[in-house]
């Protein structure tokens, strides 16, 4: 018999693809088979747009009909407040000036509609990267050779920067001693979140993002409160971060690190950490979704072993019945202590 597990990918050298897509349509401007930088914009789209109406007819006094000869502009033309958009000759001769910095959207009854565009959504790359697919006005697929955690929250936000470890173990709280200016351009990791003034302090100090293994409840409203992205990678609590992930990021002090966000419309995508690091052929990720199998790294999902890794040394084909009454399908977990326990199947993560 196969067994199914939760899983997270923590992989220290895969080749990645990741869509990086826009909220609504827009431009799509990387090109298929383009190397970008971090910073690099590969489309964009307006994220509010205005609509200002002029009765231009009634000011100039001129007819609907001989608008349209008038018209010093084509429509869908960019302007600038103060650019004459209607010219009227001969005698008496008088011009419109456009009243904003925006475009011509239409004319219509008489009347100029012009829109502006109040903000732009610019989605960058966050990673060294190659263009490998556009998506028709929304976004771009990119491939990246590197580092590749799943978290399993974030704070709604994106960002990237360098490796810096904050905490000398894998479930040190996070506290503001060691944040400072000097840390604008990093990436923070610590074990765990419990408090609200680090957080508060990180911003202050100008951070670029923090990843912690967990984050008590109540501070999950002043997580997405702050400006820098927060990245979750085992839960809600104090339990702090699974070893295999703190041991990754310890190596990847100093490294490029790139926070990709969750899409809020797009399920079953959750967010992730990479690396960026030099390619290796032949290091695709074997896909999610696999039988469990023995020899497999898992962590435990439920207490009395909450959040400690261990191996898989058995899969038990039969049922077995708890403590609690239940009966259910399970596996012998041997833990780094090397103490072997029972752990049902739904309670595995398996770290692939």
């Amino acid at each position: 018999m196969q067994f199914l597990s939760h899983s997270t990918i923590v992989s220290p050298l895969t080749r990645i693809r990741r869509e990086r897509l826009l909220p609504n349509d827009g431009d799509v401007i990387a090109k298929i088979g383009q190397e970008v930088s971090p910073v690099q914009v590969l489309a964009r789209s307006p994220l509010k747009v205005t609509f200002e109406v002029v009765p231009v007819c009634q000011q100039l006094r001129i007819s609907p009909e001989k608008l349209a000869e008038l018209l010093a502009v084509q429509v869908g033309s960019m302007v600038e407040a103060g650019d004459v958009v209607v010219k009227k000759r001969g005698f008496g001769s008088k011009a419109y000036l456009s009243p904003v910095n925006g475009v011509l959207h239409s004319v219509v009854n008489g009347r100029l509609v012009f829109s502006q565009v109040a903000e732009f959504v610019e989605l960058r790359a966050l990673a060294r990267s190659r263009v490998v697919n556009r998506i028709a006005n929304r976004g771009v697929l990119l491939e990246i050779n590197g580092s590749r955690i799943q978290a399993v929250w974030d704070s709604g936000k994106e960002g990237f920067g360098t490796v810096h470890v904050a905490g000398e173990t894998a479930v040190t709280p996070f506290t503001a001693d060691p944040i400072n200016t000097e840390l604008s351009d990093n990436v923070l990791v610590t074990g765990k979140i419990t408090e609200a003034e680090p957080l508060e302090q990180a911003q202050r100090s100008g951070i670029s993002g923090l990843i912690a293994g967990s984050i008590t409840a109540d501070l999950l409203p002043i997580a997405q409160a702050m400006n820098y992205p927060i990245f979750i990678t085992g839960g809600i609590g104090e339990q702090g971060m699974s070893e295999p992930i703190f041991q990754l990021l310890q190596k990847s002090e100093a490294r490029h690190i790139a926070l990709f966000s969750s899409p809020p419309n797009l399920a079953g995508q959750r967010p992730e950490i990479i690396i960026p690091l030099e390619a290796v052929p032949g290091e695709d990720l074997p896909p999610a979704g696999q039988p469990l199998t023995a020899g497999q790294t898992v962590r435990i999902l439920q207490k009395p072993y909450y959040n400690q890794v261990g191996i898989v040394t058995q899969l038990h084909q039969s049922k077995r019945i708890m403590e609690t009454g239940s009966s259910v399908y399970g596996a012998d977990v041997k833990l780094t202590d090397e103490q072997t326990v029972f752990v049902p199947i739904v309670n595995l993560d398996a770290i692939i």
